[in-house]
């Protein structure tokens, strides 16, 4: 339970770190409604790889800031996704192997190795049910077979032998 309890906790950081990340971006590029994106993009995060679906909006933003200032269509999505791909590649390879990393009590490579090891198995499912499976999996590890349990358990015996 406190090991699901970590992973949402541990999701929901790294949604509102992509949230801030994108909005910083958009704005950077002075993308239409970039906090708003970056807010969408935040809690499209919370469900692992959803945050892809934000590309739909983008494209009409960029439509629309295109046909206000005159600007090439193609410059204006170009660059918000030069944005969108290289927050994707910090996020990756740094923000959600550190966040979730410490929030489970994983190493970040078992955390790469285990979204590339269910990803190549279950595909896109896979990649969104790594994590939660990989917790799963090292807790039942952990409680019955090395029998590692984190709190000392006491049986009513035990204690009345105790008084």
């Amino acid at each position: 339970e406190s090991e699901l309890n970590n992973y949402i906790r541990g999701q929901g950081l790294v949604g509102l770190t992509m949230g801030i990340l994108f909005c910083i971006g958009f704005t950077i590029i002075d993308f239409p409604i970039a906090i708003g994106m970056g807010i969408l993009i935040g809690v499209l995060t919370l469900i692992p790889y959803m945050h892809a679906l934000a590309f739909i909006p983008m494209v009409f933003l960029s439509l629309i800031k295109a046909v206000d200032t005159g600007q090439n269509f193609w410059v204006v999505f170009g660059t918000a996704t030069l944005v969108f791909a290289i927050i994707q590649i910090i996020s990756d390879l740094i923000v959600t192997p550190k966040i979730m990393g410490k929030a489970m009590n994983l190493n970040p490579a078992i955390l790469l190795l285990s979204l590339s090891v269910w990803g190549s198995l279950l595909g896109f499912i896979g990649l969104i049910v790594a994590l939660p499976l990989t917790t799963l999996i090292i807790a039942y590890w952990k409680r019955y077979v090395t029998k590692e349990d984190k709190e000392d358990t006491v049986t009513i015996e035990e204690c009345e032998k105790q008084e």
